[in-house]
């Protein structure tokens, strides 16, 4: 618990150390001219488009469950999407609000393994997949003269999770042969959901297309913002720099991703003359637009217990508590 406090508190640092150390350095008035100028109606269009993302999280998650042999209807998939995404603003990343999304997974469902495995493996497939898009979009990333550095550390994060991933897929007898140990028990029960999972080629190339429509998703959403705001981006710059910035803001360093991302936004769009200042008042409003689509789910969560008895009685077939 007291790790815990002091890693809350650290990322807090860091978060205030990086805004502030950025307001310091650029024309703070005209990032507030630039954000007061915004085109209302494309930014309205961010927004929605940002919205758009949670159902189809829902849906990948859905999936994921039902691989799994567990039962997640898509309303309750989407309305708990919804409550975590609101949790994602307040605390370290996103885990926080993937830790709120098992927690009310398990308490409807029964299944601590289902619940806990179920959002990790879908969470695991996002970031791969974030991490394959940018790994092809290199060349568009060395035109514009961004460093060898993120295309390297880039390769270097996805064979870890590629090696990792292959491990547990092809040990699964070896595993089985040591699961007296509790550790082996519980990676043997996390490499035979893998197998379940990416076993239907299929629904592994659906859940993919689904990652990938997510990714795009954002894409389009900080476009929009990019015109609402006038700086004159162009949609293949987006698709280029958004992916590294989102996977910039993922890392579980900062307070809702922010400070990490404007100072990544920053960097990358100045690539294509973007000015500081300028960078900045997107890279805000698109966190203020995060923020506004994630706060219906805290009226979602004031209301979750009103779901409790349908959700129960329609998942009473699901396996039994572990």
């Amino acid at each position: 618990m007291r790790g815990r406090r002091i890693l809350l508190v650290g990322q807090g640092c860091l978060t205030a150390a990086l805004l502030g150390y950025l307001l310091s350095t650029v024309d703070i008035r005209r990032v507030g001219t630039t954000a007061a100028n915004a085109d209302l109606l494309l930014l309205l269009a961010g927004i929605i488009q940002l919205s758009v993302l949670f159902f189809l999280v829902a849906l990948r998650w859905q999936l994921v469950a039902c691989a799994l042999g567990g039962a997640l209807p898509y309303p309750a998939a989407l309305r708990f999407v919804w409550i975590g995404a609101f949790f994602s603003q307040l605390l370290p990343g996103s885990a926080g609000g993937d830790v709120v999304r098992m927690w009310l997974y398990w308490v409807r469902c029964g299944s601590r393994r289902l619940s806990i495995h179920s959002v990790a493996l879908e969470r695991l497939l996002m970031v791969t997949v974030l991490l394959l898009l940018v790994l092809a979009i290199q060349p568009g990333l060395a035109a514009r003269g961004a460093p060898l550095t993120i295309v390297f550390s880039v390769v270097v994060v996805l064979t870890g999770i590629v090696a990792g991933l292959a491990v547990l897929l092809f040990s699964g007898r070896l595993l089985v042969a040591y699961d007296k140990w509790l550790p082996i028990r519980m990676l043997s029960m996390v490499a035979g959901d893998m197998r379940d999972l990416f076993s239907n080629i299929p629904r592994t190339a659906m859940l993919c297309m689904l990652s990938v429509a997510g990714h795009l998703n954002m894409v389009i959403a900080a476009w929009f913002i990019a015109h609402a705001l006038g700086l004159g981006i162009s949609l293949a710059d987006c698709i280029v720099l958004i992916p590294v910035i989102v996977l910039a803001a993922t890392l579980p360093i900062s307070v809702g991703g922010w400070g990490v991302r404007e100072s990544a936004a920053i960097s990358l769009f100045g690539l294509v003359g973007v000015s500081s200042s300028d960078a900045l008042a997107l890279s805000v409003l698109l966190g203020l637009a995060s923020v506004a689509v994630a706060i219906p789910g805290s009226i979602l969560w004031l209301i979750r217990d009103r779901h409790s008895e349908s959700d129960m009685a329609r998942w009473s077939a699901t396996e039994p508590v572990d």
